[in-house]
């Protein structure tokens, strides 16, 4: 595909990174220096400019694919969209709002945007989805089906082995141990601090995790968010509609004042510089069930969680803006989080894999694939023969009436069928070919 990227930022660069190995990729950005440095690293055709001028689209010939407005500022990334559908001619245009108004509103769709994604608004219903799975690491839901893709950590379990875990309904997909990732295609005892990643029915999973994971809490109450930041307030507005008790911390006042009039009075919020540790004991923050780290400089997220687990709260939770710092934060016990820009990458990757009967996400820190398709009732597919996929690292699975059955053999598609491929990201190519050309 050729596709076209404006803005070099930390979350431009990423894409460009990935998009540029199978695709053309053009990326526009003002930044000279930073063109350059991308140009030195990966194969681009860099253009300097202002996505805000038409002038600078005037070199742009020919059709493109896709067109991915990713910089820090809403109304350039809105302008330079409009900008792109009448300059050139291209077919699909994904933008990155940060604005969480626009969350709520049907701008994007009024102006013709294809694809948006809202990355404060995605970090923050990851974590309110951890008040309904108190024990669970992460949670992923899916369009075409209720199963969920659960995350949870080994701590004195009650069983031993991941067979016994196995059901009609729950599937193991998927096992981080000692920094690594393996997807395990037999039976594996069951060993503290592993991650385990279940797939299936929430409701069942979530019994599970009470077996195997004894330090987490049982209920989260009482939640601590450290920083006033727009993620912050995000995360707390998400909490409002549940009946929990929430204190936010801040050391800025101008903040505080903020969030105090965001939140109308609903949370708690605390002035302080929360480098001091007695705030733990004069605020009561040491009886929170959970503690959330919200700075986006990632060493202050773990040295806060460090923090929390000294006063044994129970969950800490760390905003993980830098992938070099996840398998750190999983080795101390503490939840990562993708942050905005991570959240962002990872959303435009997936709407890009995605179509109308395929949709795709990535797990693990992106160290894990999945792939689902479904049987619609007007699908050419239905009454065929469909072979199982053959991989290294790869296993497949199809759902039929509720029910998730292994998918080992040769089976005839059936109306509402879905087809579910988890796999190593190194996979990830031949999974695409293979589940888009059935």
């Amino acid at each position: 595909m050729n596709i076209i990227i404006a803005g070099a930022g930390r979350v431009g660069f990423r894409l460009a990174q990935t998009l540029s190995i199978k695709h053309n990729v053009i990326i526009i950005d003002k930044n000279k220096e930073a063109l350059a440095r991308l140009q030195e690293s990966i194969d681009i055709l860099p253009i300097v400019g202002n996505i805000e001028d038409p002038d600078t689209f005037k070199v742009l010939n020919g059709t493109y694919d896709i067109f991915i407005a990713v910089t820090d500022n809403d109304e350039a990334n809105i302008l330079s969209t409009l900008i792109a559908d009448d300059e050139i001619n291209v077919t699909k245009k994904i933008i990155r709002l940060r604005n969480p108004y626009f969350a709520k509103s049907s701008i994007a769709k009024k102006l013709g945007i294809d694809e948006a994604v809202f990355p404060f608004s995605l970090a923050a219903q990851s974590i309110k989805l951890l008040l309904d799975f108190p024990k669970a690491n992460n949670i992923k839901d899916f369009i075409f089906t209720s199963f969920k893709l659960i995350s949870v950590r080994v701590n004195e379990p009650l069983l031993t082995s991941t067979q016994e875990i196995e059901s009609q309904n729950i599937k193991v997909v998927g096992i981080e141990k000692d920094k690594k990732f393996f997807i395990p295609t037999q039976s594996y005892p069951l060993e503290d601090n592993n991650l385990l990643y279940l797939f299936g029915d929430g409701e069942q999973i979530k019994e599970v995790c009470k077996k195997i994971n004894k330090s987490d809490p049982k209920s989260i109450k009482n939640i601590a968010i450290f920083g006033a930041n727009l993620l912050g307030i995000e995360i707390a507005k998400a909490f409002l509609e549940k009946n929990v008790n929430i204190k936010i911390v801040e050391s800025d006042p101008a903040l505080c004042i903020r969030a105090s009039e965001l939140l109308q009075n609903r949370a708690t919020v605390i002035n302080s510089k929360y480098i001091e540790h007695k705030i733990y004991e004069e605020e009561n923050i040491r009886l929170a069930d959970m503690v959330i780290a919200t700075s986006s400089e990632d060493e202050e997220n773990i040295i806060e969680c460090l923090e929390a687990k000294e006063y044994e709260v129970r969950k800490t939770v760390a905003i993980n803006n830098n992938l070099e710092f996840y398998n750190l934060m999983h080795k101390l016990g503490i939840i990562a989080v993708r942050g905005p820009k991570a959240s962002a990458y990872y959303a435009i990757l997936e709407k890009i894999g995605s179509s109308n009967v395929i949709t795709e996400k990535h797990y693990c820190g992106g160290r894990g694939t999945i792939f689902m398709r479904k049987i619609f009732e007007d699908s050419l597919l239905i009454g065929t023969s469909l072979k199982p996929l053959k991989l290294d690292d790869t296993i497949s699975y199809y759902i039929r009436d509720g029910i998730i059955y292994p998918f080992k053999q040769k089976i005839t598609l059936h109306k509402n069928d879905l087809i579910v491929v988890f796999a190593k990201t190194y996979q990830e190519e031949r999974v695409k070919k293979w589940i888009y050309n059935l």
